[in-house]
């Protein structure tokens, strides 16, 4: 059989759906590195959160802590209020709002680990429709 992580991505949130703690460690994973789903450091930690939660003391609490320690490399302002700059809209240089997720698009030619340069913060625009805009980290910094 074939490796498709499409696949088994499918059947953990099948399982993950039922309660299965393992199951949920492992969608987890899935999120943690983009194996056959876009990568989002925040899905991982609040599946990460519930399968502690469900009692999933085996690799959860290592894969949180592998998963902070991470985040505050790779992308230190996740959660974090931010000010967007240096950006080709001009009109939404110096808006603000809240970093909620980041990831990556790209891995290195050897597909050994991500390029740094291809991380993406998701940021929450302040306003009454609190728009989602996908920026690289370097035009987000902390807001004041």
């Amino acid at each position: 059989v074939p490796q498709s992580y499409e696949r088994a991505f499918e059947l953990f949130k099948l399982s993950a759906a039922q309660g299965y703690a393992e199951a949920t460690t492992n969608l987890g994973v899935c999120y943690c590195n983009g194996w056959g789903v876009d990568q989002s450091y925040a899905e991982a930690r609040r599946l990460y959160g519930l399968a502690l939660a469900r009692d999933e003391t085996e690799l959860a609490p290592g894969n949180l802590q592998s998963l902070n320690d991470h985040t505050q490399q790779h992308c230190p302002l996740l959660s974090q209020r931010v000010v967007l700059g240096g950006l080709n809209t001009a009109t939404l240089n110096g808006t603000r709002g809240a970093a909620v997720d980041f990831g990556f698009s790209e891995r290195n030619p050897e597909g050994t680990s991500w390029l740094t340069a291809s991380g993406r913060y998701t940021v929450r625009l302040d306003g009454p429709e609190g728009r989602l805009v996908k920026v690289r980290a370097s035009n987000v910094d902390k807001a004041d």
